[in-house]
């Protein structure tokens, strides 16, 4: 088996049942969760979240960053080990029918987001950004194209590491007594903000006619 009929066979295992993509978006978004947040948040058997979860850990796609005590047992609490978005050559390697899986459960969430954001002043705050742009491209530019969402996306990753950075930082002097003024201005400067970019082709301009063009950036899976 060559690497990209591992990549294929493994990454169809994750995504096997429509409940591991659900869990690996949602640990994603919270930085970890346990089976139990993940339960009571998707509305989902515990018994059956659980074991997509382990099924996900064995792949490599989430990895235990911590235990904690809970009522006589210990909680066991996992990350996404991956980056948040597929590479091209990657999404690439996903048979037609996996793209159009994860792109349309993807699309699903961003539209529900950013409706319950519109209607709770999401969009009104300084920094908010719609824009829709139609482009018409030679093969050359639509790969131009792509890079550059890609190139874009991962400065967006580069931005979240060192916030985080600067957040654990400022943390740390919270805790010795240096900045409780300034922590307290942080918590109000502090903005929990969604991304998505769609960069697809039109319905009435489709790309291939095997419809491998792209739909949406899922979330990478290593």
């Amino acid at each position: 088996m060559d690497s990209s009929d591992a990549f294929d066979a493994k990454v169809l295992k994750a995504l096997g049942h429509p409940l591991r993509m659900r869990l690996l978006t949602f640990v994603t978004e919270q930085g970890e969760a346990s089976p139990v947040e993940m339960s009571r948040a998707l509305d989902q058997p515990l018994a059956m979240v659980s074991h997509h979860t382990r099924v996900l850990r064995d792949l490599g796609y989430l990895e235990l960053s911590r235990t904690e005590p809970r009522r006589g047992a210990l909680e066991h609490y996992y990350r996404a080990a991956g980056s948040p978005f597929l590479d091209d050559e990657h999404w690439e390697l996903l048979p037609v029918p996996v793209r159009r899986r994860v792109a349309a459960q993807l699309f699903r969430q961003v539209l529900r987001d950013a409706a319950a954001a519109g209607q709770d002043g999401g969009f009104d705050v300084p920094g908010a950004h719609v824009a829709r742009m139609v482009l018409d491209l030679d093969q050359r530019g639509w790969r131009d194209l792509s890079r550059a969402v890609l190139a874009f996306l991962k400065r967006a990753e580069a931005i979240q590491e060192r916030s985080d950075a600067r957040r654990e930082a400022e943390r740390g002097e919270a805790e010795r007594g240096e900045a409780e003024r300034g922590e307290a201005e942080r918590r109000e400067s502090s903005r929990h903000s969604e991304l998505a970019v769609l960069h697809f082709a039109r319905a009435d301009r489709a790309g291939a006619a095997d419809g491998s063009a792209r739909q949406t950036r899922p979330p990478r899976l290593p």
